[in-house]
């Protein structure tokens, strides 16, 4: 069972692209540099799932592309 759900995922971030960019970013982060983690707990031991867990707790943005 995927957790964070997708419909929790979904309703901070609309794209599901966008989604999986954010968390593979995020989740090189925190493999480089575990002193950044933004929540207190986390369910994951993974850094991919920690990353989902921060933008389900609208910690984590995509960046925004300027034209």
């Amino acid at each position: 069972m995927l957790y964070p759900p997708l419909n929790q995922l979904t309703d901070k971030i609309t794209s599901k692209y966008l989604v999986a960019t954010t968390a593979a970013k995020r989740a090189r982060e925190l493999e480089d540099h575990e002193d950044t983690e933004l929540l207190e707990r986390y369910r994951s031991k993974k850094a991919v799932g920690r990353a989902l867990e921060e933008i389900a707790g609208g910690k984590v943005y995509p960046d925004k592309v300027e034209k």
